[in-house]
Protein backbone atom coordinates (compact mmCIF):
# COMPACT_ATOMS: atom_id res chain seq x y z
CA UNK A 1 0.00 0.00 0.00
CA UNK A 2 2.63 2.89 1.22
CA UNK A 3 4.99 1.43 -1.73
CA UNK A 4 2.20 2.31 -4.16
CA UNK A 5 1.62 5.20 -2.92
CA UNK A 6 5.17 6.71 -2.61
CA UNK A 7 5.77 4.84 -6.28
CA UNK A 8 2.69 6.90 -7.31
CA UNK A 9 3.74 9.98 -5.84
CA UNK A 10 7.25 9.55 -7.84
CA UNK A 11 5.35 8.93 -10.99
CA UNK A 12 3.78 12.78 -10.53
CA UNK A 13 6.68 14.50 -9.80
CA UNK A 14 8.14 12.84 -12.72
CA UNK A 15 5.71 14.28 -14.80
CA UNK A 16 5.60 17.77 -13.36
CA UNK A 17 9.38 17.86 -13.47
CA UNK A 18 8.90 17.09 -17.61
CA UNK A 19 5.82 19.55 -17.87
CA UNK A 20 8.22 22.33 -16.26
CA UNK A 21 10.92 22.15 -18.11
CA UNK A 22 8.86 22.19 -21.25
CA UNK A 23 7.43 25.28 -19.72
CA UNK A 24 10.83 26.45 -19.40
CA UNK A 25 11.28 25.95 -23.19
CA UNK A 26 8.32 27.72 -24.10
CA UNK A 27 8.94 30.94 -22.02
CA UNK A 28 12.36 31.38 -23.58
CA UNK A 29 11.46 30.39 -27.41
CA UNK A 30 8.37 33.41 -26.52
CA UNK A 31 11.13 35.40 -25.20
CA UNK A 32 13.42 35.28 -28.05
CA UNK A 33 10.81 35.38 -30.59
CA UNK A 34 9.94 39.13 -28.56
CA UNK A 35 13.16 40.07 -28.51
CA UNK A 36 13.14 39.48 -32.40
CA UNK A 37 10.16 41.67 -32.82
CA UNK A 38 11.86 44.08 -30.60
CA UNK A 39 15.06 44.20 -32.79
CA UNK A 40 12.79 44.07 -36.17
CA UNK A 41 10.76 47.33 -34.65
CA UNK A 42 14.43 48.94 -34.29
CA UNK A 43 15.46 48.45 -37.21
CA UNK A 44 12.43 49.64 -39.38
CA UNK A 45 12.25 53.06 -37.18
CA UNK A 46 16.05 52.97 -38.31
CA UNK A 47 15.60 52.88 -42.11
CA UNK A 48 12.36 54.71 -42.30
CA UNK A 49 12.83 57.56 -40.15
CA UNK A 50 13.16 61.10 -40.69
CA UNK A 51 16.77 60.87 -39.71
CA UNK A 52 20.24 60.29 -41.35
CA UNK A 53 20.99 56.61 -40.26
CA UNK A 54 24.81 57.05 -38.34
CA UNK A 55 28.34 54.84 -38.94
CA UNK A 56 27.55 54.66 -35.13
CA UNK A 57 23.96 53.77 -35.34
CA UNK A 58 24.54 51.34 -38.22
CA UNK A 59 27.64 49.74 -36.15
CA UNK A 60 25.07 49.34 -32.80
CA UNK A 61 22.80 47.79 -35.22
CA UNK A 62 25.25 44.97 -36.23
CA UNK A 63 25.94 44.44 -32.72
CA UNK A 64 22.67 43.99 -32.05
CA UNK A 65 21.88 41.39 -34.45
CA UNK A 66 25.71 39.70 -33.93
CA UNK A 67 24.40 38.98 -30.36
CA UNK A 68 20.87 38.30 -31.46
CA UNK A 69 22.57 35.33 -33.80
CA UNK A 70 24.69 34.27 -30.73
CA UNK A 71 21.74 34.06 -28.42
CA UNK A 72 19.71 31.89 -30.67
CA UNK A 73 22.24 29.60 -31.44
CA UNK A 74 23.08 29.76 -27.92
CA UNK A 75 19.77 28.46 -27.25
CA UNK A 76 19.26 26.02 -29.80
CA UNK A 77 22.52 24.19 -28.00
CA UNK A 78 21.33 24.35 -24.59
CA UNK A 79 17.92 23.76 -24.82
CA UNK A 80 18.34 21.55 -21.67
CA UNK A 81 19.81 24.36 -19.38
CA UNK A 82 17.57 27.35 -20.78
CA UNK A 83 16.68 28.75 -17.06
CA UNK A 84 20.70 29.69 -16.81
CA UNK A 85 21.67 30.42 -20.26
CA UNK A 86 18.51 32.35 -20.74
CA UNK A 87 19.16 34.75 -18.04
CA UNK A 88 22.63 35.57 -19.05
CA UNK A 89 21.95 35.81 -22.49
CA UNK A 90 18.34 38.30 -21.72
CA UNK A 91 21.09 40.48 -20.12
CA UNK A 92 23.57 40.74 -22.84
CA UNK A 93 20.41 41.38 -25.44
CA UNK A 94 18.64 44.32 -22.49
CA UNK A 95 22.13 45.76 -23.03
CA UNK A 96 22.46 45.78 -26.83
CA UNK A 97 18.81 46.58 -26.88
CA UNK A 98 19.30 49.81 -24.62
CA UNK A 99 22.67 50.74 -26.29
CA UNK A 100 20.86 50.52 -29.20
CA UNK A 101 17.62 52.49 -28.32
CA UNK A 102 20.04 55.34 -26.43
CA UNK A 103 21.96 56.06 -29.86
CA UNK A 104 18.41 56.00 -31.87
CA UNK A 105 17.20 58.63 -29.37
CA UNK A 106 20.19 60.39 -29.79
CA UNK A 107 20.59 60.48 -33.29
CA UNK A 108 17.16 61.33 -33.24
CA UNK A 109 17.84 64.93 -30.74
CA UNK A 110 20.78 65.89 -32.86
CA UNK A 111 18.94 66.10 -35.99
CA UNK A 112 16.27 67.60 -34.52
CA UNK A 113 18.52 70.32 -32.89
CA UNK A 114 20.31 70.82 -35.98
CA UNK A 115 16.73 71.28 -38.07
CA UNK A 116 16.29 74.44 -35.30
Amino acid sequence: MAEDRVAELEKQIGELKAQQADLRKQLIKTQIEQWQGRIDDLEVQMHTGAMETSQKLTAKMDQLRSRWADTRKQWEATISTATSAGDTVRTGLESAYRELHNSLLEAKNKLASSRS
